[in-house]
């Protein structure tokens, strides 16, 4: 299923402790323990008391296909839940959206359309969705239980066909929830963007350190299944980006990496 904000950082806390930099710092501060918190997400503790604090963050470069694969995504999260907590079956979803552009195409402007801007930038209704899917799984639920586990169906919304793949088995990461299929060119190195994100943190700063002596900030980069339609080149590790956090961490969840940015000042 999938996980709350809270679990989330935890997942990205122990995917950059296990990374070299992560390691490095945590042994660097001698750290003998941890807890959770809020602004900043994590107090570690070190050998002289001392509190130093992280705070995560996911970066998402900005995109109209992955802020609507995002949307979808979360609709479709909400009904895998909805089925567990109703039926107590956990279920993976996977939905595909028909591209008339592609497969209608009458002419070839129409065709390249689809080539040059892949991709869908739909937002649907989550009411509507959820009122032709649930009547579905009820009507399923039982062939949802029994081998293959597999239920498939068009549905139309805001006249647009989705394709909904509901099944009892996990996906392939072993996690149980929504996949949704899009597309979309990669933005490189969008430094602007994630100056922006960072600069979020820093506007908070102040408050972070009323609880700390000094703080860290850990900047996640997603994979595509969320719709981060961006990679960075090596050029990341030479950009100076401007943040008053002790040092600013940034992981990439694909490549399981970390790059300490460097600081203007």
């Amino acid at each position: 299923m999938a996980q709350n904000k809270k679990e989330e950082e935890i997942n990205y806390l122990n995917q950059f402790l296990n990374t070299p930099e992560g390691k490095a710092w945590y042994q660097k501060y001698n750290f003998k323990d941890y807890t959770e918190a809020e602004s900043p997400d994590f107090i570690f503790i070190t050998q002289d008391n001392r509190k130093l604090g992280l705070e995560v963050t996911e970066f998402i470069a900005n995109n109209e296909q992955g802020n609507a694969l995002r949307a979808l995504k979360r609709i479709g999260n909400k009904i895998c839940k909805q089925i567990q907590d109703k039926h107590k079956l956990q279920v993976s979803m996977v939905i595909d959206k028909y591209d008339k552009r592609k497969w209608e195409a009458r002419t070839r402007e129409e065709f390249l359309e689809s080539v040059y801007n892949p991709g869908f930038t739909d937002h649907f209704e989550e009411e509507e969705i959820k009122s032709k899917i649930y009547p579905l799984i009820d009507k399923n639920i039982e062939k949802l239980k029994t081998f293959p586990c597999l239920v498939q169906e068009w549905i139309e919304v805001n006249n647009e066909q989705l394709k909904f793949s509901i099944s009892g088995f996990p996906n392939t990461d072993g996690s149980f929830g929504c996949h949704v299929n899009n597309q979309s060119f990669s933005k490189q190195d969008p430094f602007e963007d994630l100056q922006k994100e960072i600069n979020k943190k820093n506007e908070k700063i102040d408050s972070y350190l009323k609880k700390c002596d000094e703080c860290f900030l850990l900047v996640c980069n997603p994979d595509v299944s969320m719709g981060n339609y961006c990679h960075f080149t090596d050029k990341l590790k030479e950009h100076k980006f401007s943040y008053k956090f002790s040092n600013v961490f940034f992981y990439d969840e694909d490549s399981k990496t970390t790059i300490c940015l460097k600081n203007k000042r």
